[in-house]
């Protein structure tokens, strides 16, 4: 079945393009910079880039890098479109962060400096809920972030935890969000397309 996917802009988008054409021939993508054109959209996603303006979640800049609250605050706009219409979405590192500010959560500015807890490259993240029934107990993932979740908000399942704690993936009907990169973990990895799959299932 032939299906278009709306696409953020993305620090990845080569990696994201790369994972349609391979795995999902049958899908059209589209980069969308406006929530009106979310109804022709058979779902969407937000992937890489840099830090949200904190300003969004009720902080002052304190460690935050590269915002562009320009840009901010037309992705909130499209996010929130997406979820009153109900289209499935799906958030990889700043669009995971994305869905949980659209929603009314919050951000370390900086995991080093104010949870004392960096992430290396590559680390252990443990599945539970749906997130366990989708994919398994648990993986290898690759951190790119220097921010992470402060503040789950209201109506978001923790779906995934790294093992100092924090949340790793979230969920609601409808919407996924994941803070590492899927769309290059694929490439040595085929269990993720289960992710994609679930996504564009209906994430429900």
């Amino acid at each position: 079945m032939k299906m278009q996917i709306g696409i953020l802009e993305s620090s990845r988008k080569d990696d994201i393009r790369d994972l349609f054409g391979t795995h999902y021939p049958q899908i059209t993508c589209r980069v969308i910079n406006s929530h009106l054109t979310i109804g022709e959209m058979d779902a969407v996603l937000a992937g890489g880039g840099p830090d949200l303006t904190p300003s969004l979640y009720g902080q002052e800049n304190r460690a935050s890098r590269g915002v562009n609250p320009k840009r901010d605050m037309g992705e909130l706009a499209i996010i929130e479109a997406v979820l009153a219409a109900r289209v499935p979405f799906l958030g990889l590192c700043r669009g995971a962060q994305l869905l949980n500010v659209a929603l009314g959560g919050t951000l370390w500015q900086d995991l080093e400096t104010e949870r004392g807890s960096p992430h290396p490259e590559r680390h252990l993240v443990r599945f539970s809920g749906r997130g366990a029934q989708r994919l398994g107990d648990e993986a290898q993932v690759n951190s790119t972030h220097h921010q992470g979740i402060d503040r789950v908000a209201s109506g978001l399942e923790i779906i995934a935890t790294a093992e100092d704690g924090l949340p790793e993936a979230w969920y609601r009907p409808g919407a996924i969000g994941v803070q590492f990169h899927p769309e290059t973990l694929i490439k040595d990895d085929l269990r993720w397309l289960q992710l994609f799959d679930w996504w564009l299932g209906g994430a429900a």
